[in-house]
């Protein structure tokens, strides 16, 4: 019979541990990457639906993140899919317009916008995409609807 030190069970404990943790956690990052909502023929991650999240609370957005989170994205898959069925997809440059239209509102560049984000913990991917949607659904209702609209001199200084 082996006889094992205090020391050498503790060592044994902590690795049985480590590996449970480790497996726990890598189990955990591949649920983010599953479907959490359907919306159509394309899916919402949970990893997308926690970096909006935590965009909208570093925005300071009313109501409840999770919840805004949701139905934002949603919007947003009907947005972009609207878009495409129309054939009106921004293209980089344009997202990269509004990136910097929208860093600018705080008085920031592009870059320092997302430096801030990724420091308060969201990906660049999730602000891209969150421009990209705005693009293009600005895109697909100028397309629609810009041609009924008729903008004079007084309607300009009234703005």
């Amino acid at each position: 019979m082996t006889k094992f030190s205090p020391l050498k069970m503790l060592g044994f404990s902590l690795l049985a541990l480590a590996i449970v943790s480790f497996s726990g956690a890598s189990v955990q990052a591949q649920n983010l990457f599953k479907p959490a909502i359907k919306v159509n023929d394309k899916v919402i991650t949970g990893y997308e639906l926690q970096q909006r999240a935590r965009m909208l609370q570093l925005f300071r957005s009313p109501g409840d993140p999770v919840t805004e989170a949701r139905k934002q994205l949603i919007e947003e898959r009907l947005k972009v899919d609207a878009a495409e069925d129309n054939g009106v997809l921004p293209s980089r440059d344009e997202v990269e317009l509004g990136m910097e239209e929208f860093a600018g509102r705080a008085s920031m560049s592009t870059e320092q916008f997302l430096r801030a984000l990724k420091g308060g913990g969201v990906d660049e991917q999730t602000f891209r995409d969150f421009v990209a949607s705005g693009v293009a659904w600005r895109g697909l209702v100028r397309a629609k609807f810009g041609s009924r609209v008729e903008v004079n001199d007084g309607d300009i200084d009234t703005a």
